[in-house]
């Protein structure tokens, strides 16, 4: 493992209150001897806080392009609601003027009077893109709150697992209390 810090290591500082460089020194020295399973687990926890990191940016993107979808969707409409609205005299492309004929076709058939084209679609049909986008945009919300409450439990079980590194070597059985090896005493 490297010693400069990286974001687990700054989280890491957040949640011990240890530099985030005192972290990196402490993971990659293996702090005070500590145990094969004790390292195995660690190096475990930093696999899985990587895994979880990137789900989490993940689902953060995906959440993000999910708001701009309804945004671009809610401005559509507020466009159309703009657009319904107006009475233009002529063609907005060629200043050709609308006859009074193409008014009553689009008052009486729902024809548009610029286009001709279909202006009888219901108010369920405009509004399902945006309600798929809302729906979309919660499920991303709530894939993104998963996924960092994941990586925050595993940032925490990564923070146990530093303190661990930071107590003083237990002594062995034999040992003195200062954890040096007790003389022989079998002359």
């Amino acid at each position: 493992m490297s010693t400069r810090p990286s974001p687990m290591h700054e989280r890491l500082s957040t949640i011990t209150g240890m530099p985030a460089q005192a972290v990196a020194r402490l993971l990659a020295s293996g702090g005070n001897s500590p145990s094969p399973d004790l390292r195995r687990r660690i190096t475990e926890a930093e696999r899985k806080w990587d895994r979880l990191d990137q789900l989490h940016r993940s689902a953060r993107h995906r959440r993000q392009a999910d708001e701009r979808s309804l945004n671009d969707s809610t401005e559509r409409d507020v466009a159309r609601v703009l657009f319904h609205g107006l009475e233009p005299h002529s063609c907005p492309r060629c200043d050709t003027p609308i006859s009074e004929q193409r008014r009553r076709e689009e008052r009486e058939n729902h024809r548009c009077a610029v286009c001709t084209s279909d202006l009888s679609a219901t108010a369920s049909e405009v509004a399902e893109p945006e309600i798929a986008a809302r729906l979309r945009l919660a499920s991303s919300e709530a894939a993104e709150t998963t996924a960092l409450a994941r990586l925050r439990g595993a940032e925490v079980a990564l923070a146990e697992l530093v303190a661990e590194l930071t107590e003083p070597p237990r002594p062995r059985s034999g040992d003195n209390p200062t954890g040096t090896p007790a003389p022989d005493r079998r002359r």
